[in-house]
């Protein structure tokens, strides 16, 4: 072969390793946009429930997030999502969000539910990554600078409730409560609204996550007199709670916060009214069941707002030639107005918290059915 030929190939090698050297030192995040222009991706890091007692919840809520993000268009930024299953358990959300941030380099993290949110939480404040819960009940969770919540607040939740018990001319109750952070930052505004309205919370027992054995407490609840047996349980606690409460003879309606909507077992609870963060909105129930051939589960608007929110905000951070900081992304979140989104129009107040209102359903044919808004 000739020699100038071998000297020009050798050449021609060496630039494109070089160039593609050059690439991977900037962390291979870049496409090259139609002008030619290297294009950042923006990566956002989501810690779920996927497998476990809670998976039909994840599921639902990973379905919205990638519905979200296929409508993400001419945007200054690519955007890509990365998910780890945490199981609903908050030591393995610390190994998920360890790795989302360390390895993935995700630019925002997001969790769901309290449990998992409260061990994100310190993490992310102390990375500087912004951090959006989208299914949290515990005020501690947005606690900080770099954390946020997109979820019906105790206080909304509870208001309601009260509201319906005086309605319905409940007079007492009896409260079941898990010892699990969302749980206990519901029923601590409960009991407060419960004696402020002056309904008697006639008696109360709490147990610990992991517990399948009702039968003691239960017991010695059994002939306490209540209108009605408050259950602020997730699942599988929850079916089992209720079926032991059946099976010793006590008829008693069950009602509750948020606890009927943890269960892939609704006949368990057919015919009850109870009380539910916010309802989506019908467009994204339709465009949701349309796409997925199924209705969408609770919290899966919040997961698509989630999308909706980083987005939103990176690109009013960010000039698109170069990746927003943590800082500045945490900035535009806390500034967040009047964004649409699947739970009504977004506003972040001086909390961190994206405030949505309450809603009154019954368990209908196996489904939630709102029936006060």
């Amino acid at each position: 072969m000739n020699k100038n030929i071998i000297v020009s190939v050798v050449v021609v090698l060496l630039v494109l390793v070089i160039g593609w050297y050059g690439w991977s030192k900037q962390g291979g995040s870049s496409e090259t946009g139609g002008d030619g222009e290297a294009v950042q991706t923006i990566k956002i890091g989501f810690s779920l429930p996927l497998t476990g007692d809670l998976a039909f919840l994840g599921e639902s809520y990973q379905n919205a997030i990638n519905l979200a993000l296929s409508e993400v268009t001419d945007t200054k930024y690519k955007y890509e999502v990365v998910f780890e299953d945490d199981k609903f358990d908050p030591a393995k959300a610390v190994t998920s969000a360890n790795k989302l941030i360390s390895v993935d380099k995700v630019d925002v993290i997001s969790s769901f539910g309290s449990p998992a949110g409260n061990t994100v939480s310190p993490i992310a404040e102390k990375v500087g990554i912004p951090h959006i819960n989208g299914a949290a009940s515990d005020p501690n969770i947005a606690v900080g600078d770099y954390n946020f919540i997109h979820w019906t607040p105790p206080y909304e939740e509870s208001k309601v409730l009260v509201t319906e018990l005086k309605k319905r001319g409940i007079k007492s109750v009896i409260l079941f409560e898990q010892n699990q952070p969302g749980v206990m930052a519901v029923t601590k505004v409960l009991r407060e609204d419960l004696a402020d309205a002056g309904i008697t919370l006639a008696g109360s027992e709490t147990f610990n996550t992991g517990m399948r054995d009702f039968r003691s407490l239960i017991s010695k609840q059994k002939n306490t007199p209540a209108d009605l047996y408050l259950l602020e349980v997730t699942s599988p606690e929850l079916e089992i709670l209720a079926k032991q409460i059946r099976e010793a003879g006590i008829t008693t309606a069950f009602s509750g916060i948020e606890s009927m909507e943890f269960t892939d077992q609704p006949e368990l609870f057919e015919g009850f009214w109870y009380v539910n963060a916010a309802d989506p909105a019908d467009w994204f129930v339709e465009k949701y069941t349309s796409t997925y051939n199924v209705a969408p589960k609770l919290a899966a608007g919040n997961g698509y707002d989630v999308v909706k929110m980083v987005v939103a905000a990176v690109e009013k951070a960010g000039d698109g030639q170069s990746k927003p900081t943590g800082e500045e992304i945490m900035k535009e979140l806390a500034k967040l107005k009047g964004l649409s989104g699947a739970m009504g129009k977004l506003t972040m107040d001086q909390d961190g918290v994206v405030i949505t209102k309450a809603v009154v359903r019954v368990m209908t044919n196996g489904q939630p059915v709102t029936v006060q808004n």
